[in-house]
């Protein structure tokens, strides 16, 4: 078990609270009036991706967990399972509960890293920016300037999402897999 002093942390490390893991997504020392200094840390949890902000005493102890990234492929999903496999071939499986809206943005041959503790896989981080084929999409109406100039359309994995009118079935966009939002079309 590694121990690091909360003041000795940086952006990016993984800790362990009240066992769960945690990765630093911010610090800031605060020091007000007489009392002592804190240090306010915005932490996300690597499992369920929520996110939070908490005080610390800056000489207090946290445990510093050891991730590995490795690159994964998807292979299928069945059950409410997702299977990928590994650059050594292992198959590894994480469930929807664990995923969230990630498994909106799951395709084959997506490069998908892979977060591992202890060889086991824990959760994954897609790219930030993902290219889809849009497979619904109704006709855009032309003139209604009342409305915001958006519709609804459906991409390769089954996710809807509103898009730019002029946007039509068989057309390539980007999409944010953070935010789900469109960000353009892939010419």
């Amino acid at each position: 078990m590694n121990k690091i002093k909360f003041k000795n942390l940086t952006e990016g490390d993984i800790i362990e609270i009240d066992s769960n893991l945690w990765e630093v997504l911010d610090l800031s020392h605060s020091h007000l009036g007489r009392g002592g200094a804190n240090l306010r840390i915005k932490l996300k949890n690597i499992i369920n991706n929520t996110t939070l902000f908490r005080n610390f005493n800056p000489d207090d102890e946290a445990v510093l967990i050891e991730i590995t990234k490795k690159p994964i492929k998807f292979i299928y999903s069945k059950n409410n399972l997702y299977y990928f496999l590994d650059n050594e071939n292992v198959k590894h499986q994480l469930s929807v509960e664990i995923l969230g809206s990630k498994v909106n943005f799951i395709k084959k041959d997506l490069d998908i890293q892979g977060l591992f503790k202890d060889s086991k896989l824990i959760n994954i981080v897609l790219p930030i920016k993902v290219k889809y084929l849009v497979t619904e999409a109704p006709p855009g109406i032309k003139g209604d300037s009342q409305k915001n100039n958006n519709k609804l359309v459906s991409i390769e994995t089954g996710y809807k999402l509103s898009v730019p009118l002029f946007i039509e079935k068989g057309d390539y966009i980007i999409i944010n897999t953070e935010t789900g939002e469109y960000v353009e079309r892939f010419k």
